[in-house]
Formats: structure tokens, C-alpha cells, sequence
């Protein structure tokens, strides 16, 4: 599977936001749709700042 964790970068490092990510969805005004495996949803404020695949890794940077 290609499920990925989701990182929200914080002033004191990464912040694990969501595991099992299988969609990422960029929509209006500095958001983001993330969607895990088993449905659950949120929408964070940011922008991607690096996908590692081979990682299975998304990292977020919050708006400014």
C-alpha cells in the first residue's frame, strides 16, 4: 500500500497530523483535504512543503 503520514512543521520540528494519507487535495485560500485510508478527513492550513514517497512521508508547512 502507499498510504503516507502527514507533518505539520511547528516551530519545535514536525507534528504528526495523520496517518494512512491516501489523498491530499490543495483547495482555496492556503488549505489542504487530507483523506486517510478509512475515511477520516481533515483540512489543514498550509502548504506542501515535501512528498517523500519512498518515505511515505507529506509535510506541511502552515500559512503564514
Amino acid at each position: 500500500m502507499c498510504e503516507s503520514t502527514a507533518y505539520l512543521v511547528t516551530p519545535e520540528g514536525e507534528q504528526k497530523i495523520m496517518e494512512y494519507v491516501v489523498n491530499v487535495i490543495p483547495k482555496e485560500n492556503g488549505k489542504l483535504f487530507l483523506a486517510d485510508i478509512l475515511g477520516e478527513e481533515k483540512i489543514i492550513e498550509g502548504m506542501l512543503k515535501e512528498v517523500n514517497l519512498l518515505e511515505n512521508k507529506i509535510v506541511i508547512e502552515k500559512a503564514v
